[in-house]
């Protein structure tokens, strides 16, 4: 039987912690397990690990913990077989006022009054951030679309440079221009006749 390291004690401790706080199964059975094998490599039982660890470190104190909260009414039906009387119960409780004969009315009923929010929100200028981002955005592709038009040659007229000005073969600027073998010829034949 040995003793447990510093950091294999502050790890023991821990693993009994989850298991003592946790409220699932699965987890406090896995920090029990992973606890009783650190207790084993030392040749120890979980108790005599636990007793050892509680000597050697002072107490903390234990927090209180609160109790879960209640769940809501409807939510234990959701998984039952009324889950439409449960939803409805709950609607009209949180629309005192508004009665709907079936869901399609309900839907409708939020939809316009999503609508009119919308609408509020934006005469109250509060997408107005979201305009401006728009047109800055807009205003940048205009201004992109623009350099790009300035930048490039049409092709054709590309082809042309390359072969008065170069010693280029024909495959060579079909491959250099990005264009078909049979463009390239079509434009040397075109300065011949214009020569």
């Amino acid at each position: 039987m040995s003793e447990f390291s510093d950091k294999e004690r502050h790890r023991f401790r821990r693993l009994l912690e989850v298991a003592h706080s946790t409220t699932f199964d699965g987890e406090r059975e896995a920090a029990l397990g992973a606890a009783t094998r650190l207790a084993d490599t030392h040749g120890m039982t979980l108790r005599e690990a636990a007793g050892m660890a509680e000597a050697n470190e002072p107490r903390a104190p234990t927090p209180h913990r609160r109790p879960p909260p209640k769940p809501e009414p409807w939510t234990e039906t959701v998984h039952g077989r009324n889950l439409h009387d449960a939803l409805r119960s709950r609607h009209k409780a949180h629309a005192p006022g508004q009665h709907f004969d079936s869901e399609l009315n309900a839907i409708k009923a939020d939809k316009l009054r999503f609508e009119k929010a919308m609408q509020d929100a934006i005469a109250r200028g509060l997408d107005a951030e979201e305009r401006r981002r728009k047109k800055r955005i807009e205003a940048m592709m205009a201004a992109a679309r623009k350099r790009s038009s300035r930048r490039w040659r049409p092709r054709a007229e590309f082809v042309r440079v390359l072969l008065n000005e170069t010693q280029m073969t024909v495959r060579e600027i079909a491959l250099t221009v990005g264009v078909p073998v049979n463009d390239v010829v079509r434009e040397k034949l075109l300065l011949r006749r214009a020569a």
